[in-house]
């Protein structure tokens, strides 16, 4: 592995969260260590020491009063941060395990304690193409509107390379697949779109899995996207299980969200 490749993701991510102004570090709830770059080879990589972080690992741990609101206060964040790279960079951390996520504790100057999501070890990451971005987005509008039937034929429109088309009813066939799978996830809103009631990465596996059966070509950075969707998401319902994935998607979805 080259490891000038992890340091210009590390720039890449920095540049998206914070700009050019390094000063937007310190309004972010989110760190993504600095690369030093006098100090980076093909075969090593120094970042800038991050103090007070400890493995989120360790919040999953402590079950007590305190632990779970300090776990829910790291929830948000966390999920904000990765739609915001799907949603509004289209450049996605893919290997985002626990052991990749960290939390920095800091102690303000009014005395109040605040924490910060710290992501490592971003030498696997993709961008998503302007088509695939857009059939999240559509699928996420889709769950709001209840409206899949549609969002299934943007998506053989979209597609660079399908077959679907070229049988007969098979375009109708997949687009009421979709339609299907986005019922079941809006006709759950009633009961709250939790991350312990329902899962994201399952539907989108099975957005895939309809895909494959139909032969519409899905580009192997939508496919990793998804399986980072699935372990992010597991991690988030293991911090808060009770947080609403629309309330906090819609901003996203709009163009409008911030981390």
């Amino acid at each position: 592995a080259d490891l000038r490749v992890e340091g210009r993701n590390l720039e890449r991510f920095r540049y998206n969260f914070y700009g050019l102004n390094d000063e937007n570090l310190h309004k972010s709830s989110v760190v993504f260590p600095r690369p030093i770059k006098k100090w980076t080879a093909s075969n090593v990589l120094v970042e800038d020491f991050v103090k007070g972080a400890q493995p989120i690992s360790d919040f999953l741990k402590d079950s007590s009063k305190e632990g779970l609101e300090i776990r829910k206060e790291l929830a948000g964040p966390l999920l904000r941060a990765f739609l915001k790279m799907v949603f509004v960079d289209s450049w996605v951390h893919c290997d985002l395990h626990p052991g990749n996520v960290m939390v920095q504790t800091k102690t303000q100057e009014n005395g109040k304690v605040k924490r910060f999501i710290v992501f490592l070890d971003t030498g696997i990451a993709t961008t998503l193409s302007p088509s695939d971005q857009q059939n999240l987005i559509d699928l996420f509008r889709a769950v709001l509107l209840n409206d899949g039937f549609l969002a299934g034929k943007l998506m053989i429109e979209r597609a660079k390379n399908e077959r679907c088309s070229q049988v007969e009813g098979s375009t109708d066939a997949f687009a009421h697949g979709i339609e299907q799978l986005v019922s079941e996830f809006h006709d759950r809103r009633r009961d709250g779109l939790t991350l312990g009631a329902v899962n994201i990465g399952s539907l989108l596996g099975r957005v895939l899995n309809l895909c494959r059966v139909y032969n519409i070509e899905i580009d192997p950075a939508m496919a990793s996207t998804v399986l980072s969707t699935l372990v992010l998401e597991g991690l988030g319902r293991s911090l808060h299980p009770d947080l609403n994935l629309i309330d906090f998607a819609i901003p996203f979805v709009l163009g409008r969200g911030k981390v």
